[in-house]
């Protein structure tokens, strides 16, 4: 069964018990992250117990072949619900969902994959299973991000000025998990009834790991390449290769629709990026400025290929995904249009 939006939601705020697993795939890791530590905290209240949380990634499972079965076939020893997770950096074989599905496991199997086809062996079955639901995560929109913010506010009482709202929208990029630890970071410095002004939010995102991630794509693409791997580096202790990518992509592409939008009104790239909205983050302008004066679209559409090609390269070499990521960013930043 395939939930989604709304419903998938609602699910995670109450799992079901009956339910043999529990599959998230996607392009939003973050997504993935924080639904999957919600599903474990209401299966699990206490994590730290090893007889009823058993994690396993990919390469255990490939180096022991009887491993996943083993894990199905134990039963907790009280009452509780026993939680089996699947931490996958590429997708099950059809033996091991076949093992999954022919088990009748008493544990809860979550499985916390990314980017699976149509055709994956994963969601062929699972999502024709009635024991099964299936998850998919992807980049939340800003109507997303707004929808998310509102419910927020109205969840605690307190409201916020519309420019600092646009504002979150337009610093904190599409990954839900982060986006949702810094609308929480600023929420809870208020109580109900206070209003949040602008001023306030602009010091908090300063702050905030999202613009360490903003510093890395800017310097990149305006072309300071000795500054990048420096910044790479510090940026891995929030986010992985697979995020970085993905982040990276979706800033050519709206470097590619900026231009677009210039050349359609044929106004200047600075007219450009004052009438974006929702907004772009104000201390941003000067280098977004640099950037659509430095790139044109023929150049950030060879810029999509070679991401493309460095994701799917970082999935074949999981080992090397830090080192081809940061070739990928090297190697983009000494491109010439």
């Amino acid at each position: 069964m395939i939930l989604r939006n709304k419903q998938a939601d609602d699910f995670i705020k109450n799992p079901s018990d009956d339910i043999q697993g529990i599959l998230l795939h996607g392009q939003d890791s973050g997504l993935i992250n924080y639904r999957t530590k919600a599903l474990v905290s209401h299966y699990i209240p206490n994590k730290n117990d090893p007889f009823l949380l058993s994690t396993i990634n990919s390469t255990q499972l490939n180096d022991d072949p009887g491993l996943l079965a083993n894990e199905l076939d134990t039963f907790a020893l009280t009452n509780d619900k026993r939680v089996i997770l699947l931490d996958l950096s590429s997708d099950l074989k059809k033996e091991q969902v076949d093992c999954i599905i022919e088990s009748k496991s008493q544990s809860i199997l979550i499985i916390n994959a990314g980017e699976l086809k149509t055709s994956s062996p994963s969601r062929k079955a699972f999502e024709s299973d009635k024991n099964f639901i299936v998850i998919p995560c992807y980049n939340s929109s800003n109507i997303d991000i707004m929808a998310l913010l509102n419910n927020k506010l109205k969840d605690r009482d307190l409201t916020m000025q519309k420019d600092a709202k646009d504002l979150i929208v337009a610093s904190l990029g599409n990954d839900y998990g982060n986006t949702t630890s810094e609308i929480e970071k600023i929420l809870n410095q208020h109580q109900g009834g206070d209003e949040i002004s602008k001023s306030e939010v602009e010091s908090i995102i300063v702050a905030s790991s999202n613009i360490i991630i903003t510093d890395l794509v800017d310097t990149v693409f305006e072309k300071k390449t000795k500054s990048i791997s420096r910044l790479y580096h510090s940026v891995l202790d929030e986010f992985n290769p697979a995020q970085i990518l993905i982040i990276t992509s979706n800033h050519v592409i709206k470097l590619m629709e900026l231009l677009a939008e210039k050349d359609d009104l044929n106004i200047p790239n600075k007219q450009v990026i004052e009438n974006t909205k929702p907004p772009i983050f104000f201390k941003r302008h000067p280098s977004l400025l640099k950037q659509l004066n430095t790139w044109n679209r023929g150049t950030l559409s060879d810029i999509i290929e070679i991401l493309s090609e460095t994701t799917i390269e970082t999935r074949k070499n999981n080992d090397l995904s830090v080192e081809l990521t940061e070739r990928c960013l090297l190697k983009i930043s000494s491109l010439k249009n």
